[in-house]
């Protein structure tokens, strides 16, 4: 029998996307935290940058305070890539908690290991999770003052190494669904797969900044030949890295069927909107909703697991993720359609 859980079953609506808006609406937003930690406006910190450590660490203290806990002493990170490492350096650094960190992935083909570096562990099997938080307590972690902060793609939801894969061709199946609502005809699907796999090389992270939005944005318009990936690949080599949003502005011959998504792109872009392409996003929640459903992509058992243990002795669990709210919360037109916040959409525990 398979087990079925919600990411809200660790962490109520203590869930902060890309928008740092955190879907307990108790909690203070970024507006409000701006004002008050100094930081720039019209600029979203993202979670590889030393101002999300400090967002997340006011709200981490504005949640422990709604429940009446003691003060928080210690935050503990859980993800996947560099992004999670470096928001725990970022966070140990502003040096008023004690931070420690856990970067797994399944990786069979490597022997089962845990290593430390600093204060962060690497593991090669998530189940690895529950070693690292026996030596966290055997370090003396005070649990009831502890936060847990979760990342969500490719840690708690469809953990890297096991079906981390359905979250990619969720995102695949939104962008040609996408490009075929907004060209109907006109889109080559092959044309269209050929140059959105190819964008999603990390030799082109230096224009789409290994965002989807841009990627499945650069695919789409190279398709019509709007951009000339080969003549862009050139000047990469040359050491030239133009930008999404010059190359938007230069465009010439924009089919009609693309010119507002054009200059929708600009205003957002020029705006300081990390997720510009709201179309492909809110395919992409539709997209993953049904990889959770028929259970391509599940929840981490391990994670789960330890999340409800840890919760049990007193740990405040949230879930910090720098997935873009837009492909996580429904719209009003979604939710009549039955879509769920992604916190709440149940999926196998696996």
């Amino acid at each position: 029998m398979n087990t079925w859980a919600t990411i809200a079953d660790l962490t109520d609506d203590r869930v902060i996307y890309r928008d740092l808006q955190p879907c307990d609406t108790s909690l203070p937003g970024l507006t409000t935290l701006r004002a008050i930690l100094g930081l720039p406006a019209n600029a979203i910190p993202r979670k590889r940058d030393a101002a999300y450590a400090q967002v997340m660490l006011s709200l981490v203290q504005a949640a422990q305070a709604l429940r009446n806990g003691p003060p928080i002493t210690t935050v503990v990170v859980i993800g996947d890539t560099e992004n999670d490492r470096l928001l725990t350096v970022h966070l140990q650094a502003i040096g008023t908690i004690t931070t420690y960190g856990f970067i797994g992935a399944d990786r069979p083909v490597a022997p089962a290991s845990l290593t430390w570096d600093g204060v962060v562990a690497n593991a090669t099997r998530w189940a690895l999770v529950h070693e690292w938080a026996a030596a966290l307590t055997n370090q003396g972690i005070v649990w009831p003052q502890t936060a847990v902060l979760i990342d969500i793609d490719k840690t708690l939801l469809g953990p890297r190494g096991r079906s981390d894969g359905a979250i990619d061709d969720a995102r695949a199946e939104a962008a040609l669904r996408v490009a075929t609502d907004l060209l109907g005809e006109r889109v080559d699907r092959s044309v269209f797969r050929q140059h959105y796999t190819e964008l999603c090389r990390r030799e082109w992270h230096a224009i789409t900044l290994d965002n989807q939005d841009y990627t499945v944005a650069m695919a789409l318009f190279a398709t019509v030949e709007v951009f000339d990936l080969p003549a862009i690949e050139v000047q990469l080599e040359a050491g030239l890295s133009p930008t999404l949003l010059e190359l938007l502005i230069a465009a010439q011959q924009v089919p009609v069927e693309l010119q507002a998504l054009r200059q929708q792109l600009i205003e957002r872009i020029e705006a300081g909107d990390p997720t510009p392409f709201t179309q492909f996003r809110r395919a992409e929640l539709e997209t993953t909703a049904a990889r959770m459903a028929d259970g391509r992509l599940t929840l981490s058992n391990e994670l789960f697991t330890l999340g409800r243990r840890l919760q049990a002795q007193g740990a405040l669990i949230l879930a910090a993720s720098d997935k873009p709210a837009e492909s996580a919360l429904p719209t009003p037109e979604q939710q009549a359609a039955g879509f769920l916040p992604l916190h709440r959409t149940p999926a196998i525990l696996d």
